[in-house]
Parts: C-alpha cells; sequence; structure tokens
C-alpha cells in the first residue's frame, strides 16, 4: 500500500508542477513568489532559480504536506507520499536543467524538449508540463510540435556546431535570427 501511496505521491507533482507553471507563472497577474524566478527563465538563456531557494521552498512544502497528511492518515502514508512527491520534483529539476544544458540521451527526451521549448520560444499559453504532457492534454492546454525555432540568443550550446544546429537535431530545431 506504501508503494502505491508513493507513486501518488510522485503523480501529484507532475500535476502541481503543471499547475504552477501554468497558473502562478503565466496566468496570476501581479507578483508571486514562483513568477518572478520564472519570468527571468523565460528571458535568459540558461538561468535558473538559485538552488537554496528550490531547496528551502522543497523543505518548507515537504513538512507542511507531512503534518497535513498526517491529519488524515499515518505518518508511513504522509512520508511514503511527500517521498514521491518531493522525489518526482528533484527529478524534475534534474530533467528541467539537462533540457537546457546537456544533449539529449533518448528521443522522448527529444519529444519532451520540443514540448518545453515550443512553450519557450513560441507559446507560453501552451505545453506547460515538462516532464510529461499529459496534463497539457488534459486541460486543452497541448500543442503538437514538429519543429522549435530558437532565438539565436537563446540557442543551447548541445544544439550547436560551428553556429548552425547539428546534424542530428536539424530536423527537429532551427535557429531564428530574429
Amino acid at each position: 500500500m506504501l508503494v502505491l501511496i508513493f507513486f501518488l505521491g510522485v503523480v501529484s507533482w507532475t500535476l502541481t508542477e503543471y499547475l504552477l507553471h501554468r497558473f502562478l507563472g503565466h496566468v496570476h497577474k501581479g507578483k508571486n513568489f514562483f513568477k518572478a524566478e520564472h519570468l527571468q527563465h523565460h528571458a535568459k538563456a540558461n538561468y535558473f532559480a538559485p538552488a537554496y531557494k528550490k531547496a528551502a521552498m522543497a523543505v518548507m512544502v515537504s513538512v507542511t504536506l507531512v503534518a497535513l497528511i498526517s491529519l488524515f492518515a499515518s505518518i508511513q502514508t504522509a512520508v511514503a507520499f511527500v517521498l514521491g512527491f518531493v522525489m518526482m520534483y528533484f527529478m524534475y529539476e534534474a530533467t528541467h536543467a539537462r533540457f537546457h544544458r546537456k544533449e539529449p540521451i533518448a528521443k522522448p527526451f527529444i519529444i519532451l524538449r520540443k514540448h518545453h521549448f515550443y512553450h519557450h520560444f513560441h507559446n507560453p499559453k501552451m505545453n506547460h508540463g515538462l516532464t510529461t504532457r499529459f496534463w497539457d492534454r488534459v486541460f486543452g492546454t497541448f500543442k503538437r510540435v514538429e519543429q522549435v525555432n530558437v532565438p539565436k540568443q537563446m540557442s543551447m550550446q548541445w544544439l550547436l556546431e560551428d553556429d548552425e544546429i547539428k546534424d542530428a537535431y536539424a530536423q527537429h530545431f532551427r535557429i531564428s535570427r530574429r
């Protein structure tokens, strides 16, 4: 049963990731703790919020979730859920950084990168998911992507060779010279 609760924590993170990104990062009018960092990430190539901010938030959320869930379930259930949730959050962070900084290691990761980079470089109202495209499909914000135009000033080093798209990625990405 605890394995199922752990998995529920993993899935819950993917929904939380989608909701935070869409609503706090883009829809919310005004300032919030998430939006300022998120807008910098969109504006500056390879910008990510400092690790200490992410770690502090992960600790606060973890403690709060364990306390809340413990009101309705056992401490073991609460810890299993939060472990799944937080482990998926760390996987999200590692995956997101890798998408921007390193070459893909398998074809599914190119598909997810195109999904993510379409959001960055084409339409920030679409493709909010990073670790999965599932919630974008559920909530109607999914856009299938064949090729992404990456602005020259935002192009990632892993994508280029001699200032042009590497042959391995030419069918998926183009450099726009605007």
